[in-house]
């Protein structure tokens, strides 16, 4: 049985965090990666120097004033 996995990570105001999910359903995979793009979108509505980095397989956004990020990773 194939298993898919999205891999989330945080740092903010210096506490970091990191949380992985698995699936044997893709689409189901796919809709977790895409709920938690949604929260970092969210999360840096107010980034000062907001820098985004969005791929197929990847989403991540890093506030280059603050060192702040967030990143979801989709494995297959």
């Amino acid at each position: 049985m194939k298993q898919y996995q999205v891999y989330f990570e945080y740092y903010s105001e210096g506490e970091t965090g990191n949380d992985c999910y698995r699936f044997t359903d893709r689409e189901a995979a796919l809709a977790k990666m895409e709920e938690l793009r949604d929260a970092i979108v969210d999360n840096f509505t107010d980034a000062a120097q907001p820098e985004t980095l969005d791929e197929a397989d990847f989403y991540g956004i890093i506030d280059h004033a603050t060192g702040d990020y967030a990143k979801v990773i989709f494995k297959e």
